[in-house]
């Protein structure tokens, strides 16, 4: 091959990977009819008490029970945002102030955001250094007294061990909520869905996400009772017999509108074959990857009957690369066309949102019930070797948009890879010479 492009060679790639979301006729035309209906929320089409009298079906609901019904979900509700769905989820299980949530370490700032909101306190545990998703064996060591929940994350559409997760749960008595933000259509064997496999499920629909609207969420659960206040705390505390200025308890507003669930119609059709072309090329990815030295690729649950992929999760070992850092070899292979993400640039626990909130203050909610103060949020760096490591110099994520071309769009990731590993004594010696001219100029 010819020299790395970070170097001035010809870059293995000089086209873009598919665009994200793929928009067709389809899409145009759910939204243009909903916009020119003038029905834009979804009570145009109820029958309560200042609803309108409009006749059809609302879009939203029509949503809810199609996603519902790919999932084996009982009930299925739509929201503004996935974060909404967190905030609904907590509320739900009555998460009360000075409560413990075990949660992972790596994922988005809502799967901790949700608790806090709560006035409860996440309480971290390492990842699996395989999926990176939340390690079990860990979790049961954290419970105490003030634990009341567990909110796994399917990191990158693999499922976590739910089985072991609820025989937990159900020993300490704890609820699970699960964030399946990552998993529209993921399964096990035995038609188990993700989320319905805890107490209540939640789903992103933001534009990054598998299934997408720009903007939304997904609720999902199959308890009537959850159901019945994820329903409530979606819309200002009403419930489903009330009248319409009626609120039974504080809620939001949470609710989708019309255009949102018209485009998630048109959208919802697409995912089989969309989850189907992302399956193929992960599959030959797996399959040619594996032949370059320190590159591994998560691995699916072993159950797995659907298997999905918001990201394809790598882990960069940097001594099969002559020691290169990762950041390093990802610029390279971004000058090569191939647009490699180093994931999560630091835990949820180092935000600096943890430093500038006084848990212990005298005032602070988060205090309530508990007789010494809360423990420093930056002590998890000596609990979570894991998740720093992921974040610090192993993940390499390789992003959906770039999963959805052909064989050859796929074949050039491997090509990419290829070419950087068997260049990387030029690479090592470039990254020496960058060292050496930084040493130079500050002398």
């Amino acid at each position: 091959m010819s020299r790395l492009a970070i170097q001035g060679g010809e870059p293995i790639r000089n086209r873009p990977f598919a665009k994200w979301p793929e928009v067709d006729q389809h899409d145009e035309q759910n939204v243009l009819e909903v916009v020119r209906s003038g029905n834009w929320w979804m009570y145009s089409y109820g029958k309560d008490e200042f609803a309108g009298t409009v006749k059809g079906t609302s879009r939203v609901e029509a949503f809810e029970k199609a996603f519902g019904k790919m999932l084996h979900a009982r009930h299925t509700y739509a929201t503004a945002s996935g974060s909404a769905c967190l905030e609904i989820a907590c509320r739900a299980i009555d998460l009360q102030p000075g409560d413990e949530v075990i949660t992972t370490p790596y994922t988005f700032i809502a799967t901790s955001t949700c608790i806090l909101n709560a006035l409860a306190i996440p309480v971290y545990v390492d990842i699996e250094p395989e999926t990176y998703n939340l390690n079990v064996d860990l979790v049961e060591a954290a419970i105490t007294d003030r634990t009341r929940a567990i909110i796994p994350v399917h990191f990158g559409g693999v499922i976590a061990d739910m089985d072991r997760l609820q025989s937990i749960a159900r020993r300490h008595n704890l609820k699970i909520i699960e964030d399946a933000a990552h998993a529209h259509g993921a399964s096990l064997k035995g038609d188990r869905w993700a989320g319905t496999l805890g107490d209540i499920g939640i789903f992103s629909l933001q534009q990054s996400k598998l299934l997408t609207c720009g903007e939304g969420g997904a609720i999902t659960t199959n308890d009537p009772e959850l159901a019945e206040l994820a329903w409530s705390l979606r819309h200002y505390g009403r419930t489903q017999t009330g009248k319409w200025y009626e609120h039974f308890r504080l809620g939001w507003h949470y609710r989708m509108t019309e255009m949102q669930g018209a485009l998630l119609l048109s959208q919802l059709d697409k995912l089989p074959r969309q989850n189907e072309i992302r399956r193929r090329n992960a599959r030959l990815l797996r399959e040619e990857l594996t032949a370059i030295p320190g590159i591994k690729v998560a691995p699916q649950h072993p159950e797995t009957e659907n298997d999905v992929y918001y990201v394809i999760c790598l882990r960069y070992d940097a001594e099969q690369w002559d020691g290169i850092e990762r950041d390093l070899v990802i610029k390279a292979l971004e000058a090569e066309g191939i647009p490699v993400f180093s994931g999560y640039t630091f835990p949820l626990y180092e935000n600096p949102l943890f430093q500038n909130i006084d848990f212990n203050s005298e005032r602070s909610p988060y205090r309530i019930g508990r007789d010494r103060p809360l423990a420093d949020f930056r002590e998890y760096r000596e609990r979570c070797p894991v998740a720093e490591r992921a974040c610090r110099r192993e993940s390499m994520w390789l992003t959906l948009d770039m999963l959805m071309g052909d064989r050859e769009d796929t074949r050039d990731i491997v090509r990419g890879f290829t070419k950087v590993y068997e260049h990387r004594h030029a690479l090592r010696a470039l990254a020496n010479g960058s060292v050496a001219e930084t040493l130079q100029t500050t002398r």
